[in-house]
């Protein structure tokens, strides 16, 4: 199987993280959001699986990110996703179905003995924003376990907010019948989570799908959605089925949703007080309420931190107090008191008392 991982889009709704970086390399708890990804698909494929990144914006910084991280953990591919365009020099792309079938290229045709054969060269595709609080050999399971031809994860989200999301409608065994991109009126809570995955034949059915559409374009064409390239994989007669994420998702798109995801990885491993020394974590006369996570070459002096605060390394935090914020590395703050905030690297700011801040990377006030 091949895992198969669009992340040329550049996160407006991130801005201005996004202006100095893409979204995926984004730090919580301790780790990028690609990190954290990348790292579950660790404990379930092998070295030998190859992984194809489709990147575009802020291309290097992922391509060397990754290299760096993951040369021996799978075998490593990246295809560019050419702009289609530019709004003030802010690259735009022809959409998530244009990047699924960049990495087509990486597919032989090939005639499977068996339908256990046709699963195991098949792909998964991921989104790069997102992360699933199961496990993937949960999903792996429900993939090769059922007489089906691929899965796509879903999560149950309140009737009011369906709206936001592509949603599916399944019969009684779980196949999804129809697949809707963010539905005007309400047919389905149950919303699209961002991971799927394909039989090889099933694969190769949706490249040509998809290649359907991008033979289409014109100029004043939309962006080509992944959407309906699978209502008509599904429309042809493969059988997809709807895999309930129960644990459901981490999203990572929006500077609210960066909150959420940190404060439950906080939860599942913070920082021991123990490890300061190890770290070069310095702390004088402050109180650290679990949990939080600290990176190493960190000074916190005079302040309170926490809880569900990230601080990124080499930071100083001085006469601060800090409640469910994101700093990311080599930050200075001085007085600063603040929840709810996200704060990019190579940060420094002075005497702020105030909630929900937002500030980007190289910003001093």
């Amino acid at each position: 199987m091949k895992i198969i991982g669009p992340c040329a889009g550049i996160g407006l709704r991130l801005r201005p993280f996004t202006l100095s970086k893409p979204k995926t390399l984004i730090n919580v708890a301790g780790k990028t959001v690609l990190e954290h990804i990348l790292n579950k698909f660790g404990d379930t494929f092998d070295s030998e699986t190859e992984l194809i990144l489709i990147v575009g914006y802020k291309k290097r910084q992922i391509t060397e990110f990754v290299k760096q991280k993951y040369h021996d953990k799978f075998k490593l591919t990246f295809i560019e996703q050419i702009p289609r365009g530019y709004n003030d020099d802010i690259p735009f792309y022809w959409g998530l179905g244009e990047a699924v079938y960049l990495a087509s290229s990486r597919f032989e045709e090939l005639n499977c003995s068996s339908k256990e054969a046709d699963k195991r060269e098949g792909s998964l595709i991921f989104l790069a924003d997102m992360i699933p609080i199961d496990e993937y050999s949960y999903l792996m399971y429900k993939y090769y376990e059922s007489d089906v031809d691929g899965i796509i994860t879903i999560m149950e989200v309140p009737k009011e907010d369906a709206s936001s999301y592509g949603v599916v409608i399944v019969d009684s065994n779980s196949l999804i019948q129809k697949l809707i991109e963010k539905p005007k009126d309400f047919v389905s809570n149950l919303a699209i989570a961002g991971i799927y995955a394909f039989s090889n034949s099933a694969t190769k059915a949706l490249f040509d799908i998809i290649k359907g559409y991008l033979d289409k374009r014109t100029d004043n064409s939309k962006e080509v959605y992944l959407t309906e390239s699978l209502q008509d994989l599904i429309d042809s007669g493969f059988k997809i089925a709807a895999v309930n994420l129960k644990k459901g998702i981490l999203d990572f798109g929006r500077p609210s949703e960066v909150l959420i995801g940190n404060r439950y990885l906080l939860e599942q491993q913070s920082v021991k007080k123990e490890t300061f020394p190890e770290l070069n974590i310095l702390t004088e006369k402050s109180f650290i309420k679990n949990p939080v996570y600290i990176g190493k070459d960190t000074s916190i002096i005079n302040s309170v931190i926490g809880p569900y605060v990230s601080i990124g390394t080499n930071s100083r935090i001085e006469n601060c107090i800090l409640e469910n914020c994101v700093v990311e590395s080599e930050t200075m703050l001085k007085n600063v008191i603040s929840e709810n905030s996200i704060i990019g690297s190579n940060v420094k700011v002075e005497n702020i008392s105030k909630n929900n801040l937002i500030i980007g990377d190289k910003t001093a006030l």
